[in-house]
């Protein structure tokens, strides 16, 4: 394991700080509308771990498994700690938060800096510290600097020792970074904050009922918790912590505060809880006077607190704990815990319908509720035009979605996905995705294609090549003109069946998808299969007009691309380069990348998707590196100069990012993302091409 310390200059101070204001342009939950919040968390989950130590950490895991009902590991062994010298047992839950169990591995390897865990465990067993989520650790510690806090530089840590080859979400250096208050004796009542590199904040897994819902699916507990929705912090004086928190920037919930107690709201329902001494003998006096001011108790979410309690009963003497109906709160005490007391709560209505509806596997079928809710959303959004019972054709020639030939094609394939995220420019097909300014969350696009597969009876995908498929474009612009254009148009525009003349379906349709309708047809539809009165070669030819098109339909002559030789990689190699604005100092526009290639500026454009997916569709000059093949090869011929290098993929950022990281790993510094992806670059009408 490295750490390292990574200094600031006045510059980078000026540049972050005038970025804060549009750190979490797209946050949504009533708490990121503070001000406060999005500067110190950004894009963050809210609570990211508490850090219980322990003396023998075997024993811990096996005790908070077997009598407290959480998930067993699905490996065995145990993980090594950020901080040097030391093991952690992660109990991991759905909303991103975990309870760290923590021992030391050696304490003679405990950095001088970390000696306080060393401390601790001398005398207690125990929360020692926790962290929150921040989506830019950069921006957190300049927000702090700036409202008087002493903070130490940002800590950069890394796992893992192994040496880094090939692709990675980083760029060589830290996987994870944290803001503390002191990292030599870190208050235990003040939360450090944690970034997770590479993750993506902004990306489709950020938006927050997508991810929390899938992870219930993924993540589950015997004793039925769901989420960590609040810490109770123990301190000795009520009213300092409340200023102190305050400045931080968190919004205090007054409707939650007493003379010994009060709240402040993280994310979503996320609080901590501060509590003072109501007695000289209370159990929070007694917290204070064994350990100071600290994590009293986790306080958990679950899904059935009678369950719950059924469990706990189980396994637990009756002094362990105790069931509170009248708030309706379960506790285990924290003798019985490690030294932390665990608080259980029933989950709202609200939130456990939510999740019912948004229940997703795919492994299994829809569940019941979740497929009422989605067939709900297909008639409301979608019945319009594809019909109530997926006929198609209701209104302006949208495609039958219950073709057994369409669904099956589909199944595997990324096609219908990114219809309904993305859309059909200049149709009536808008793009759904709530990202894309639609109504639906990714995951409920997910349960919308398997709720389409599963009603129209499609088990098996057939299973497409990705391969091109070669043929004489001049036959098929005839044969085209003759058989086609009576329902699809002259310019593919659509008259009384779906446009296919538009960027965005060629970009999305393999050659082998194109041919495949064309030949089977599309049952249930006016769409014929041509497979008895066009030969094979025939079939080709219309494949490969359609796919000529993606440059656009009116170009009058089919140029085969080939693939872009090192010497070609540079775009304008003697003009200029972009002066480009970047957004969070990596995302650049599409439209400014369309810009400079008009002005014909000095620029390398990489395509990180599949060399087959290039073929389909590509930006004009844009070099495949497929971001899963070795890097070293194209790295070589990659320039280390003034020029700007950018990368895009299709989702928009996941593929490119590891393309970016990596180049920025090899030290190349003029490097940029572009923003939207090619998807939205080809519905913005920009020009594409496609290569053989």
């Amino acid at each position: 394991m490295k750490v390292c310390k990574i200094s600031m200059s006045n510059l980078k101070y000026t540049l972050l700080f005038l970025l804060m204001g549009s750190l979490s342009a797209c946050l949504s939950d009533p708490a990121e509308e503070v001000d406060g919040v999005k500067a110190l968390l950004g894009r963050g989950f809210g609570i990211a771990n508490t850090t219980l130590l322990v003396q023998d950490l075997d024993s811990a895991r096996t005790y908070y498994s077997e009598v407290l009902g959480f998930a067993k590991p699905r490996k065995p062994g145990f993980e090594k700690g950020l901080l040097e010298g030391t093991q952690i047992a992660p109990i991991r839950f759905p909303d991103n938060s975990s309870i760290e169990l923590l021992a030391l591995d050696d304490s003679l390897q405990v950095m001088t800096a970390d000696s306080f865990l060393t401390a601790f465990l001398d005398e207690n067993e125990g929360v020692r510290m926790y962290s929150l989520y921040t989506s830019s650790a950069d921006s957190t510690y300049w927000w702090l600097s700036s409202r008087g806090f002493q903070v130490d530089s940002i800590r950069a840590y890394r796992t893992s020792t192994d040496s880094i080859t090939g692709w990675d979400w980083d760029d060589g250096g830290p996987q994870v970074l944290t803001v503390d208050f002191d990292s030599i004796n870190p208050p235990p009542h003040l939360p450090r904050f944690t970034e997770n590199v590479g993750f993506p904040y902004d990306g489709p897994m950020g938006e927050w009922n997508s991810w929390y819902n899938m992870q219930r699916g993924f993540i589950t507990h015997p004793n039925g918790v769901v989420s960590v929705s609040a810490l109770q912090i123990a301190v000795e004086d009520l009213k300092s912590a409340r200023k102190t928190l305050k400045k931080m920037g968190l919004l205090e919930l007054k409707d939650n505060s007493s003379e010994n107690r009060t709240s402040f709201r993280l994310k979503r329902n996320q609080e901590l809880q501060l509590m003072a001494p109501a007695a000289p003998d209370d159990e929070i006096a007694q917290f204070i006077n064994e350990r100071g001011s600290g994590v009293f108790g986790i306080s958990f979410e679950v899904k059935d607190l009678q369950a719950t309690y059924d469990t706990l009963s189980a396994k637990l003497s009756e002094e362990a704990f105790f069931l509170d109906s009248f708030p309706g709160e379960l506790r285990v005490l924290r003798e019985y815990a490690y030294g932390v007391q665990l608080q259980f709560k029933q989950e709202s209505q609200e939130q456990a319908e939510l999740a019912q509806k948004l229940k997703f596997s795919f492994r299994g079928a829809l569940d019941s509720t979740a497929a009422v809710h989605i067939e709900s959303q297909y008639i409301k959004y979608c019945a319009l035009c594809h019909g109530e019972n997926r006929e198609g054709y209701a209104a302006d020639n949208a495609p039958s979605l219950r073709s057994h030939s369409l669904m099956a094609t589909t199944k595997s394939s990324n096609f219908l996905r990114y219809t309904i995220q993305f859309g059909r420019e200049e149709t009536a097909m808008a793009g759904y995705l709530k990202d894309q300014g639609g109504p639906l969350t990714y995951i409920e696009i997910e349960m919308l294609l398997k709720w389409l597969h599963e009603s129209s009876g499609v088990e098996d995908p057939v299973e497409l090549s990705r391969d091109p498929v070669p043929g004489d474009v001049a036959l098929g612009a005839s044969i085209y003109g003759e058989k086609c254009t009576v329902c699809h148009g002259e310019n593919g525009e659509g008259i009384s069946a779906p446009a296919i003349g538009k960027p965005m379906l060629l970009a999305t349709a393999t050659d082998d998808f194109l041919r495949y309708a064309i030949k089977e047809g599309r049952d249930s539809t006016p769409m014929p299969a041509f497979k008895d009165s066009l030969s094979q070669n025939e079939i080709d030819a219309v494949t490969a007009f359609l796919r000529s098109r993606a440059s656009g339909w009116n170009v009058p002559k089919n140029d085969t691309i080939s693939l872009p030789t090192p010497e070609e990689y540079v775009l304008n190699p003697d003009s200029n380069v972009p002066d480009f604005e970047l957004r969070a100092g990596r995302f650049v526009s599409a439209e400014q990348l369309n810009r400079a290639l008009q002005d014909s500026l000095r620029i390398v454009l990489l395509d990180a998707r599949s060399k087959v997916a290039w073929r389909q569709t590509h930006i004009p000059g844009a070099v495949p590196v497929p971001y899963y093949e070795e890097p070293e090869e194209f790295i070589q011929h990659m320039p280390k100069d003034s020029t700007w290098i950018v990368a895009y993929c299709a989702c928009p950022h996941a593929a490119s990012q590891k393309v970016i990281n990596t180049l920025k790993r090899y030290g190349f510094k003029k490097t940029a993302i572009m923003d939207e992806g090619i998807l939205v670059w080809a519905d913005l009408g920009y020009p594409v091409e496609h290569g053989q």
